[in-house]
């Protein structure tokens, strides 16, 4: 029988567990809230972090890659990203079984090599620290503040050397090139003043073509060089989507079926606003110079030239897209491999699809060579050394044919054009694939390695 006494004792030990169960399950709370309150925090940096270089211009599987690779970093291992050019939308499971999920959507970007150089070297330091969340989150805004953009006249003359680059690049004399580069310069004006207002893309395009197609004919006219056709060629290339529509076929070769297809619906959008434009400037400037012959055959430079004048417009390139730091010469080196690569294989009798192909593959090699030995993506030195090999005078031409009526030769242009650009994308896939698969083995072979010499 239970005493008076003993009930009180065994009352207050009740008690006493009661309490320490409840201080037990409040530490476990807080520390539910606190783990909870990191996840969310992770999350959030890794896709701030992945936002900054989707904005720059990074590829879909970079911008992936940098949100998987930050989360399981800090060991959480079941983490899911899926990018389109517009939205990024990730999240992940806390050891709970609780998911976290974020979007985030990408308003407007631009090609910022900078910027995909330095927010991929913070990626790498954050994966190798590991620094608390907070001071990851102060290395991302120094990092922000960091990134170089180039001052408006250097924008400019990076247009003009666009422009007279490509000139002569395509067949172009002197007075055709100086031609290209002012119509380039002017389209720089009108983008610059277009962004201003908000414009989208279409009616940008529009406008900026519209400017170039009456502007090289009426240079033409006054006598400011023999080929409009040519003046048109060397200047568009600051409008044609030759870089999105390679990486929308990459994207899809790749498996990046979304991202694949939406990039490819504003590479259509832009050759619509193209064709409209520039058929609209030149039959503007024909109606009012009738009595001008406006296209001679274009000039077949030696290769040297062409070489130089596809490095003139490279570096054009390099400067729009904010290219900075020693490692520009390099990045410039790859325009002067591919282009010759790609005429070689031409004059050994291969069709121009294989022979794009070859020099797209050639390009990527050195990009991912040049990558792995400065410790940089390997975007930077890839645009480069393709620039010259974007099918602009295709996209032209077909255009051209368009605005004139000939559809069975706009066709067969057209299909020559997105040929030569699938190949392209084929080649920069299949070594781009083969260096990722190579990083993989090397990364398995570390831990055998590891195991053998502790064994």
């Amino acid at each position: 029988m239970i005493t008076g006494e003993k009930r009180k004792i065994l009352t207050k030990k009740q008690v006493k567990i009661d309490l320490a169960e409840q201080a037990i399950a409040a530490q476990e709370q807080q520390k539910r809230e606190k783990d909870g309150m990191f996840y969310e925090e992770l999350l959030e940096f890794a896709v701030s972090l992945a936002n900054k270089l989707q904005a720059c211009g990074a590829e879909t599987y970079r911008v992936e890659e940098t949100i998987n690779r930050i989360v399981t970093a800090y060991g959480v291992e079941r983490v899911d990203a899926f990018v389109i050019p517009s939205s990024i939308m990730a999240s992940l499971e806390t050891d709970e079984g609780q998911i976290l999920t974020k979007i985030r959507r990408l308003k407007s970007g631009e090609t910022m090599l900078d910027g995909i150089e330095r927010y991929s070297a913070l990626c790498r330091r954050i994966c190798a620290e590991k620094p608390d969340i907070q001071e990851a989150r102060k290395l991302l805004r120094e990092t922000e503040k960091k990134v170089c953009r180039y001052p408006l006249p250097i924008f400019y003359l990076s247009a003009f050397l666009i422009g007279i680059g490509f000139g002569i690049f395509f067949g172009g004399g002197i007075l055709e090139a100086l031609a290209a580069g002012v119509c380039g310069l002017a389209i720089g004006v009108g983008s610059k003043f277009m962004g201003k207002f908000h414009a989208n893309t279409f009616f940008t395009s529009f406008v900026c073509s519209f400017i170039l197609g009456f502007l090289a004919n009426v240079f033409t006219a006054i006598g400011f060089g023999k080929n409009a056709d040519i003046t048109v060629i060397g200047a568009i290339m600051l409008l044609v989507p030759g870089f999105l529509f390679t990486n929308s076929l990459r994207d899809v070769i790749y498996g990046d079926t979304m991202s694949g297809l939406n990039r490819l619906v504003q590479v259509l959008i832009i050759a619509v606003a193209l064709v409209f434009g520039t058929s609209s400037g030149v039959s503007l400037a024909r109606h009012i110079f009738q009595n001008v012959v406006f296209t001679l055959e274009p000039i077949d430079h030696p290769l040297w030239i062409q070489c130089i004048a596809g490095l003139i417009g490279t570096l054009g390139f390099g400067l729009m897209f904010n290219m900075h730091g020693r490692g520009l010469p390099f990045a410039l080196l790859g325009s002067v491999i591919s282009w010759p690569v790609c005429v070689l294989c031409m004059r050994l009798g291969l069709a121009e699809p294989i022979a794009y192909l070859i020099a797209a593959a050639v390009s990527c090699f050195y990009a991912e060579i040049m990558a792995r030995i400065r410790k940089f993506p390997a975007t930077s030195y890839l645009m480069s050394a393709l620039v010259p090999l974007i099918p602009g005078s295709g996209i032209y031409y077909t255009t051209d044919f368009i605005r004139r009526g000939m559809l069975t030769e706009a066709y067969d242009k057209g299909m020559l054009t997105a040929a030569i650009a699938g190949s392209m994308a084929v080649g920069v896939l299949l070594v781009s694939t083969g260096f990722r698969m190579w990083g993989v083995w090397i990364k398995n072979r570390k831990p055998r390695k590891t195991r053998a010499t502790r064994a």
